[in-house]
């Protein structure tokens, strides 16, 4: 671990602005740096920024569950599958030749196609 002493002008002035950032939103950062020191200040304010850490670490893993989910989700649809989706597609289409409207060849047979694989 490095002192204070040992650190480069940019990393004095990171922490700098990370301990005064921090000093707005709690004041008793400021007295630890006037009795302990930065090092104190900076390992305090570790300390402080741990529940909010472990928050978004976890709200990271659901995200990167959710995302796992979603993509076997759709490798494992039926319109993944090309005859389902090339079947699929073809209605899509003729509705859209019958009724000129890609409005309505969307709202009625695009949810087939995405949710086929919920209704099989």
């Amino acid at each position: 671990m490095k002192n204070w002493e040992d650190l480069t002008l940019l990393q004095k002035a990171i922490f700098g602005v990370a301990i005064v950032g921090v000093a707005l939103l709690a004041p008793e950062i400021a007295m630890l740096v006037q009795f302990g020191g930065i090092e104190i200040a900076f390992a305090f304010l570790a300390m402080y920024l741990m529940p909010m850490i472990r928050h978004i670490n976890n709200a990271y893993s659901k995200l990167n569950e959710s995302i796992k989910i979603a993509v076997i989700s759709i490798q494992n649809s039926a319109s993944a599958k090309p005859k389902v989706f090339a079947v699929q597609a073809m209605f899509c289409c003729t509705a859209f030749l019958f009724t000129g409207s890609v409005a309505f060849a969307t709202i009625f047979f695009m949810p087939g196609l995405v949710l086929n694989g919920v209704v099989i």
